[in-house]
């Protein structure tokens, strides 16, 4: 399943979610920060994907592909994320502004950058992940 398909239910997930018209969400616009989901819609609209492609859907997946690439390295120490974690955050989520992914980020901060297109990826990685089951 290719992103633009998956981009289309999640657009229409998120307009049931919190209103906004689906045609007018953009794959680049940050979920919390300008598109106003919050943690309650978010698990809403988790739960809607799970259902809709049976599968199981965590935010933290990104944190989990980096820490399993770690290897034996950190990937966040006391919340911040290392230098290595930041090198594989930018390899997986190449939909943000490498700028925004510098020295200092935290795990919190990380989840305020993601966008329509890091959630389609997410739910493509879980597919992908099933698939191979």
């Amino acid at each position: 399943m290719e992103i633009e398909e998956i981009y289309k239910n999640v657009a229409e997930v998120i307009e049931n979610s919190v209103g906004t018209p689906k045609e007018s969400i953009g794959l680049d616009q940050t979920l919390f920060d300008e598109l106003g989901v919050d943690s309650i819609d978010l698990v809403d609209i988790l739960f809607e994907l799970e259902s809709l492609y049976d599968i199981e859907l965590k935010i933290n997946d990104i944190e989990s592909r980096a820490k399993k690439e770690l290897g034996d390295k950190p990937y966040e120490i006391d919340g911040v994320i290392t230098n290595e974690g930041l090198v594989v955050i930018r390899d997986f989520m190449t939909e943000i502004d490498p700028a925004k992914l510098k020295e200092g980020l935290t795990v919190h901060e990380l989840v305020q950058l993601f966008t329509v297109h890091s959630l389609c990826k997410i739910v493509k990685y879980r597919i992908d992940e099933e698939s191979k089951s």
